[in-house]
């Protein structure tokens, strides 16, 4: 792992955190913006290339009216010009429309490609954190 790829992540935890706080425009601001990246959010399904990449994190932006993460890194490496980092972000979100602040635990996988010297988010897969689930429990919605 490099400096510079350790400095990247720990800059998009805190614009991840200033998202939260209803300022998209850090986190935006380290995404690559090319048609490659990807996002499965943590409001649920997906997006693939900046023009869809972008309206969602405006879209998801505006669903905050408050509140801060953390991002507590459990691993991140890189080799070359790729990178990836898994973190739990944690912290409390006031939703817009909502009454005060809950409190908000993410599982996030990013996967970075250095650009032109820069090390850019081309993906991010986020869900909430929840206990272990049963194998048969899985199964069973699986099924439906």
């Amino acid at each position: 792992m490099t400096e510079d790829f350790a400095t990247a992540v720990a800059a998009t935890g805190r614009a991840a955190g200033a998202f939260v706080g209803g300022d998209p425009e850090p986190y935006k601001s380290r995404w690559a913006h090319g048609p490659h990246v990807t996002i499965f959010g943590g409001w649920g399904d997906h997006e693939h290339g900046w023009d869809e990449v972008g309206p969602r994190l405006d879209w998801a932006g505006q669903l905050f009216a408050g509140g801060r993460t953390e991002q507590h890194v459990l691993e991140l490496a890189c080799s070359g010009d790729l990178g990836y980092s898994v973190s739990l972000e944690r912290g409390h979100a006031h939703l817009a429309g909502e009454e005060g602040t809950a409190p908000m635990v993410l599982r996030v996988t990013h996967v970075y490609r250095r650009i032109d010297g820069v090390w850019r988010v081309v993906h991010r897969h986020a869900d909430p954190l929840t206990a272990k689930t049963s194998v048969d429990a899985v199964l069973a919605e699986a099924r439906g």
